[in-house]
């Protein structure tokens, strides 16, 4: 029996490291797994590899799952068929401080894991380490197929690509629940519907949506027709656990629908924040963003607490959860389709984001974008999107300025450059406002960002 081996760099990120190895374990087609879990942060790498071998246990793989755990991704790294990276520099404790940070100086923004003042502090303090990490990868592994998790997405695929010369495909599970999404909203199996898009990680728009072949849009507004005459419950806009496709639980969303003609993912939680002139101090339909309109600290203390009971299922103080063998929702619940697709040739169809080369017409090649791209035995290839047309096109532009002056901001520690790619975004317009709000990102994070000592 063949045994491949996949290394997962960031393994102390426990949702995603379970539910990858849950997948494992449970596709019995795809043979032997040699897994090697990689973090900095020991004590979290501890518990996913406790968690590990108890989940191998229960399920009694030991004959074709082996995990290893290291520090040290160069150990890791040698004879790898498949690299994971899923990093989150500072972890839970900077995305909270950049939160506060930014409402201290009056930005409110919903999540700030890609854009706005918040994300580029992510990006500022991710891009460097994701670069060095992708220089290993094509040091030690250059052969391996390399999937990236990490936010913010899409400066992260532009920097291992240009500053690493990686060959780094991006996937997140926001495209996929919404199309699925949409396939629930009109009452229909999701593998009858098709859709067509492009855009950048979180701003993606489908434009063409189809049941059996045929439009489908008809479809959703005859159901959205019936929803204007149904009164809408206040507690659901904004509310991160809910069914999130509803128009009134994404109002603007919608909004950008009747405009363009397109559905733009990942729904309001994230797409406002691409459009933040909208929102002045973060007013948001009656509520305020980030406070109680999609809480950022409502999603950190509900990742927190699922962590805690990772760690005390894998210290032996609570009982394996063993539902997570059910069907994967996760972060990770495309990849074993994708790495399935690959082995077997099987050239399915997923949402990845890969630099342009050509793919959209209008942008550059260089920018990395979320578009429909085919799992081959030679890997991923975007196909091409030739009708997005230019409304959407002039917006995904625009957009792609302020990620590609933060990435050089962040590669060369230029904090000039972080203020205009701070004004470029949007959020502010003053350069003094975006002078102090970038010395205090800067100073909130300073541990994690060397360039900028």
């Amino acid at each position: 029996m063949t045994t491949r081996k996949i290394v997962l760099i960031g393994a102390g990120s426990a949702v995603f490291t379970r539910g990858l190895l849950a997948d494992l374990i449970s596709a019995d087609d795809l043979g032997a797994w040699e897994i090697s879990l990689v973090d900095v942060d020991e004590v979290a790498l501890g518990v996913a590899v406790g968690l590990a071998e108890l989940m191998v246990q229960a399920r009694r793989a030991g004959d074709r799952i082996s995990v290893r755990g290291t520090a040290d991704r160069t150990q890791a790294l040698p004879g790898a068929d498949f690299v994971v990276t899923c990093v989150g520099v500072g972890g839970r404790d900077a995305w909270l401080r950049d939160h506060e940070t930014c409402q201290a100086h009056g930005v409110f923004q919903p999540v700030g894991d890609s854009v706005m003042p918040g994300g580029i502090s992510r990006l500022l303090r991710t891009v460097p380490v994701m670069v060095e990490v992708a220089r290993d990868v094509v040091r030690l592994a250059p052969d391996a197929l390399f999937f990236n998790y990490s936010n913010p997405m899409t400066a992260n695929v532009m920097a291992m690509t240009r500053h690493a010369g990686a060959t780094v495909v991006g996937l997140c599970h926001g495209m996929h629940h919404v199309q699925r999404e949409l396939a629930q909203l009109i009452d229909e199996p999701f593998e009858r519907t098709s859709t067509l898009y492009a855009g950048i990680n979180h701003l993606t728009f489908i434009y063409d949506f189809r049941l059996d072949g045929q439009d489908a849009w008809p479809l959703v507004a005859k159901v959205r027709e019936q929803e204007r005459s149904e009164p809408a419950d206040p507690g659901d806009i904004g509310n991160i656990f809910v069914d999130r496709i509803k128009a009134a639980q994404n109002p603007f969303s919608w909004e950008l629908f009747d405009t363009y003609g397109a559905y733009p993912a990942a729904n309001d939680r994230h797409v406002t924040e691409f459009f933040p002139q909208r929102w002045p101090s973060g007013a948001y339909y009656g509520k305020t963003l980030g406070v109680d309109a999609f809480s950022v600290p409502e999603i950190l203390e509900w990742g927190e607490n699922r962590y805690q009971s990772m760690k005390a299922q894998a210290e032996g103080r609570a009982p394996l959860d063993e539902s997570i063998f059910g069907r994967s929702t996760g972060e990770q619940e495309q990849l074993i389709a994708i790495i399935r697709s690959v082995i077997e040739d099987r050239r399915e169809m997923f949402s990845v984001n890969v630099l342009n080369n050509g793919a959209v017409p209008g942008l550059p090649d260089d920018v990395a974008l979320e578009v429909p791209g085919v799992a081959t035995a030679r890997g991923l290839r975007a196909i091409q999107v030739p009708d997005l047309g230019s409304p959407l096109t002039a917006i995904l532009a625009q957009r792609l300025v302020s990620v590609s002056l933060a990435v050089e901001a962040a590669m060369t520690g230029d904090r000039g450059l972080v203020v205009e790619a701070m004004i470029a975004d949007g959020a502010v317009a003053d350069p003094e406002h975006a002078r102090a709000l970038t010395d205090a990102l800067i100073t909130a994070q300073a541990e994690h960002l060397p360039a900028f000592a």
